[in-house]
């Protein structure tokens, strides 16, 4: 036992070292960790500070984009300096950076494209062109771009639609109406010297006032896109811009199109020599998304084991080390030395033990009384050589000074170093005194523990100097941390408030805060001086006797809201002490419990003076819808009452009248006048104008020297006149400016409505306007009613020729062939070309739907070569199978008249060389020669000449001209139809039949006739020596492919081999039967009351008179037997006469007796010309 506590005590030092060894190693790797993670911490705020900056410059750019949108919504139409001029007030080089300019595209439809190409390079752009070229089915055109300078210029005109990567983002804007990102591309703008790459931004541009609900709706209104192309090195150095040189060690951005990390979609890295390093623990990836298009940053140190500084972590293992090791020595000391004392120690132990049981007793009481007293109860002592010492100390001063009472019993110095630097001098100071003036000494002062915790203790104790003179201070050391932290948080908030107040003070606008009962209990400066009071009146009550009755009902309202935890904002008009009134915008917010945020315990409010926003507003208000120049409404303001009166006058079935007004002779005034001369006109004519109408009635100003007037509830122009007149006078009359007096007029322009078409506000403006163009076309200075029926004319036509137009385009159009025959040996000489239209909703339809719409158009000349083409195609289609049919094509007179129409066949001739050109013909209208014989007959020789056949088509409705025969070298003249359908029944088209069959004989020309419709055209036709027809009793029109198996099966009708031709003295037989039935059928109508006279008979001029008295060369019998019944037809009929309609019994009887007599008499006729020549 006696060797044994040395030999413990030593193997305690070794435990002791190694536990201050690991100890040392686990604080000493707790700093490196917590280092790394305040490193990695750090890095990532710089990473999400960046993010967030890069998607706030993309919103900023959108949002500069929507406002180039908006340009196009506010303008009828943008030119290419109100373009630049917008651009140019965003100060891209200044508030924008990595932004190469700012542009337009237009979308052009193929059928725009040659006319928007004319049209922009008549602005200046000479070389304009839409690259790359191509034919497409929908094309774009960059058109302006800001700044125009030589780099943005490659761009100009460029179709970004044939870029996948840009057609795809355009098309996402277009049908989201969302601004859109492209992914990387190449901008057309780089060179290969200075090349980075490159994203776009897109904004879609809309019709203004077209509805956009749905994507289809979108894709009609489509306009353009205004866009910004964005080289992604300068987009970054504006967003890093000095940053990256501040940071001590450099960071690796790099940004990639998408969600992965790959070489092509790599858009910019910050340093492109480290692509290739391996990721570090510093390595991170954000996300960003803009409207759908992702992109992925990745960043990283370039050093990063440069980044994290060590250096308490060697701190913290040095220091360790090195008390481990003090600990460790200062044990082996100890023990070593207990090792030599022990035996003394053990000699004095009996002694000791003596004396430590009777102090043992009393000091069981002081422990028991120091215990439970807080702090320490202590006995220090000073000698006269300064030297100090707690005699006494109870357990409490461990947990002052962290020591054990046995460690100052002797020296009290280890007490004096704990405590604070800055208090040192006080304590010691303090000591003196109370030691020199034998006082109490009271003090408070901090002390720093090892660990560097600083605690403020608070002494007392009594002095009393002992006959050594030595002085003893017997007391009690209190720990007042907490008190001393409680008054220091007391004062700090204290500071803060008065901080808070101070600040709250300076605001302009009313901050106060109210309780549940609604009492104030703070308000600040400017809340005090709005209500003329000061914050002893003010805190404390509700406020009512400042605010008045009326404007604290209206406040209280929004205070409930507050306290129901409701925000409320709310404007209202407050007048101060002082009378002046104030526009407020109030803001109410409830305030929750710190402890508990469920419970309201009053409401924070804000009243913000926007008088001057007020005032303001009102301002833009007026100059957003008033001509700064007259006062009068603009044309927004215009609309919108145009719009209003519409509806009113439909509500109240009402009318308007709506003026569009021009100055006649403006112009001249202000170039030699100057402009102000002619802003006084302006001024001077417009209040005379505004004079001139009535109160409710309404005049604006659309720009220049043009004027709207709306006159309420006028019905008709009689009504309208006297103030039409009064405006004329108005604009009229001189005005004096100096020595100079201008006198100008006004052209007016007029139109009503309602009107049987519904019309929108911006048509009954351009019906006015067209209107007032025609009364300066018809002399100025005067009025002009629009013409509707006219417009609608107009329009309908216009919608149809468009119309067909789009059926061209689209292949609508189609040919079916009408089969040409002789009718005597059933030869098929051929076939007439006839157009139809294959429309989408109404069907097949015939020619007569649709040509005479473009018969003075130029459309008609397109869908003439058309036809021409598509015979040639049709006739070599046939040629390749085998059959061989000409085809003729009928040539519209607008055609015809084209100087170079002989030039243009002899191209589509060319075109097909394998078609011989006789196998072609053109059928020319008669009607298309009139006008200009010479020309026509000149083309037509140009025609022969390239080897084409020629017909005169529809031959009799014109002048019949013997020239026409004459002079057109024409080979076969086509009758008709016109002429052909009646001749069964009409003696006169008989007639004129006959006369046509002779001129075409005399002048050695074929015949044709249109439209046989039956057998019987088919019979009287041949009779007359007409061989060749065509006609719905032949075959109707048919499509191409149905034509050969038309021509195999073909048979014509068997009775028409065996007809023969008639001489001329047979003649009277066809027309005499003809003429017979054509009266009977007047007979018959007469009977049944549908004529009103009575057909007349010459009996002696007619033809079967003459052929009766003429001897003809048949037998005697059947003379007698024609004779017979003609006779008894003419007593039948004399009886029938005698008798009106009703009054005679036998009428039934006698008419079918007639009949059979008719009958009998045209087949004997018929029987005379089927049998042999007379």
């Amino acid at each position: 036992m006696t060797h044994q506590h040395p030999t413990i005590l030593s193997r305690l030092s070794w435990v002791a070292l190694l536990l201050g060894l690991l100890c040392t190693g686990l604080a000493a790797w707790e700093v490196k960790t917590t280092s790394e993670a305040r490193a990695v911490k750090d890095f990532s705020f710089v990473t999400d500070h960046i993010t967030t900056t890069v998607k706030e410059r993309l919103t900023t750019y959108a949002l500069m984009l929507r406002g180039g949108a908006g340009l196009f919504d506010a303008s009828a139409e943008v030119t290419r300096q109100e373009w630049d001029q917008y651009v140019s007030k965003l100060q891209l080089s200044q508030a924008m950076s990595g932004i190469s300019g700012v542009n337009f595209t237009l979308q052009i439809s193929p059928a725009e494209l040659e006319q928007h190409i004319a049209q922009v390079r008549t602005t200046g752009l000479a070389d304009y062109h839409i690259w790359p070229s191509g034919p497409r089915d929908l094309y774009t055109s960059i058109l302006f771009l800001s700044p125009f300078h030589a780099r943005n210029q490659k761009a100009l005109g460029y179709d970004m639609f044939t870029d996948p990567i840009r057609h795809q983002a355009m098309i996402q804007a277009r049908d989201t109406g969302r601004v859109s990102l492209s992914g990387k591309v190449d901008l057309v703008i780089e060179d290969a010297e200075h090349r980075q790459a490159g994203t776009l931004m897109f904004a879609p541009v809309y019709q203004a006032d077209r509805a956009l609900e749905s994507i289809a709706q979108r894709r009609a209104a489509l306009i353009g896109w205004v866009h910004g192309a964005y080289r992604m090195d300068d987009f970054m150095e504006g967003i890093l811009g000095d940053w990256q040189a501040q940071q001590q060690q450099p960071i690796n951005l790099r940004i990639f199109d998408g969600t992965q990390v790959l070489d092509e979609t790599l858009l910019y890295s910050s340093h492109a020599e480290n692509r290739t390093a391996s990721p570090s623990q510093f390595f991170q990836e954000h996300f960003l998304s803009f409207n759908g298009r992702p992109w992925l940053l990745t960043f990283d140190y370039i050093h990063p084991d440069q980044v994290i500084n060590y250096t308490s972590t060697w701190l913290t293992l040095l220091m360790g080390l090195l008390l481990t090791s003090l600990l460790f020595f200062l044990m082996r000391t100890l023990a070593n030395r207990r090792t030599r004392t022990w035996e003394l120690a053990q000699q004095l132990t009996e002694t000791v033990h003596q004396r430590e049981q009777e102090l043992k007793t009393v000091l069981h009481r002081l422990q028991t009384i120091a215990s439970r007293v807080p702090g320490m109860v202590f006995e220090y002592r000073l000698y006269p050589d300064g030297r100090g010492c707690f005699p006494y100390a109870s357990a409490g001063i461990k947990q002052i000074y962290s020591v054990t009472p046995e460690q100052v019993q002797e020296d009290a110095a280890f007490v004096f170093t704990t405590m604070h630097p800055d208090d040192l001098a006080e304590v010691e100071r303090s000591v003196q005194l109370s030691a020199d003036t034998m006082a109490l000494w009271r003090h408070e002062f901090r002390i720093m523990l090892e660990d560097g915790t600083v605690r403020w203790v608070f002494g007392d104790s009594q002095p009393h100097r002992a006959e050594d003179g030595s002085i003893s201070w017997y007391g009690m050391m209190t720990d007042i941390t907490e008190r001393k932290q409680v008054e220091l948080a007391l004062k700090v908030a204290n500071q803060q408030t008065q901080r808070f107040r101070q600040a709250l003070d300076h605001v302009p606008s009313c901050i106060f805060m109210k309780d549940t009962d609604l009492r104030y209990t703070y308000a600040n400066r400017a809340t005090l001086e709005l209500l003329g009071c000061n914050a002893a009146t003010l805190l404390g009550s509700d406020g009512i006797q400042l605010l008045g009755p009326t404007m604290s009902a209206q406040l209280r309202q929004a205070d409930r809201e507050a306290l129901r935890g409701e925000q409320s904002q709310a404007e209202f008009t407050f007048t101060s002490p002082t009378g002046r009134a104030v526009n407020f915008l109030d803001i109410k917010t409830p305030i929750y419990d710190e402890a508990d945020n469920r419970i309201i315990v009053g409401m924070l409010g804000i009243a913000t003076d926007i008088t001057a926003l007020k005032a303001n507003e009102q301002k833009l208000e007026h100059l957003a819808h008033y001509d700064p120049l007259t006062k009068l409404p603009n044309r927004l303001m215009l609309a919108d009452r145009l719009h209003q009166a519409m509806l009113q006058a439909d509500r109240h079935q009402q009318s308007l009248t709506i003026i569009y007004l021009d100055l006649d002779g403006f112009k001249q005034v202000n170039d030699r006048y100057g402009h102000t001369a002619g802003d006084h006109l302006l001024t001077t004519v417009a209040a005379r104008m505004k004079a001139a109408i009535r109160e409710g009635d309404t005049l604006a100003r659309l720009g220049g020297d043009e004027f709207v007037a709306i006159l309420l509830d006028i019905a008709s122009l009689d009504v309208s006149m006297p103030l039409l007149e009064r405006l004329l006078q108005a604009a009229a009359r001189p005005v004096q400016l100096g020595h100079h007096r201008l006198q100008v007029s006004a052209s007016l322009g007029v139109t009503f409505y309602p009107q049987p078409e519904t019309q929108e506000p911006e048509q009954l403006i351009r019906q006015a306007d067209q209107a007032m163009y025609q009364a300066k076309l018809a002399g100025k200075n005067r009025y002009f009613l629009f013409d509707t029926a006219q417009a609608r004319y107009m329009r309908e036509h216009h919608q149809s020729v468009e119309h067909i137009r789009v059926a061209l385009d689209g292949d609508e159009f189609v040919l079916h062939y009408q089969p040409k025959v002789n009718m005597r040996t059933g030869d098929v000489i051929g076939v007439e070309a006839l157009i139809r239209w294959q429309h989408p909703e109404q069907g097949l339809l015939a020619p007569a739907n649709f040509l005479p719409i473009i018969e003075e158009h130029r459309l008609a000349i397109e869908l003439g070569n058309w036809v021409i083409e598509s015979a040639l195609i049709q006739i070599l289609d046939w040629q390749q199978s085998g059959l061989t049919l000409p085809v003729s094509v009928n040539i519209a007179a607008r055609h015809l008249r084209q100087p170079d129409f002989a030039t243009q066949l002899a191209k589509l001739l060319a075109k097909y060389p394998s078609v011989a050109p006789a196998m072609l013909e053109l059928e020319v209208l008669e009607t298309s020669t009139l006008g200009d014989l010479a020309q026509v007959s000149k083309t037509l020789e140009e025609c022969r000449v390239l080897g084409v056949a020629l017909s005169l088509d529809d031959f009799g409705t014109g002048y019949s001209s013997l020239t026409y025969l004459k002079r057109l070298p024409t080979n076969i003249i086509k009758v008709d139809q016109s002429f052909i359908r009646d001749i069964l029944e009409d003696p006169e088209d008989l007639a004129i039949l006959d006369g046509v069959l002779s001129l075409a004989k005399a002048f050695g020309r074929q015949v044709i006739a249109e439209g046989v419709e039956t057998l019987a055209h088919g019979d009287s036709l041949l009779r007359m020596g007409c061989d060749l027809a065509q006609g719905y009793g032949i075959a109707r029109p048919m499509p191409a492919a149905d034509i050969p198996s038309w021509i195999t099966h073909w048979q014509p009708a068997p009775q028409w081999a065996k007809i023969r031709r008639l001489n001329r003295n047979e003649l009277p037989l066809l027309y005499a039967g003809l003429e017979h039935k054509a009266w009977i059928k007047e007979l018959m109508l007469t009977l049944q009351n549908k004529h009103e006279h009575w057909p007349l008979f010459d009996v002696n001029s007619s033809h079967l008179t003459r052929w009766l008295t003429s001897t003809p060369n048949i037998t005697p019998a059947r003379l007698a037997y024609q004779h017979q019944l003609y006779q008894q037809t003419q007593q039948l009929v004399a009886d029938i006469q005698q008798y009106k309609a009703g009054q005679n019994p036998r009428l039934t009887e006698q008419l079918i007796v007639l009949c059979e007599l008719c009958d009998l008499l045209v087949n004997e006729l018929v029987s005379c010309m089927n049998d042999q020549p007379i």
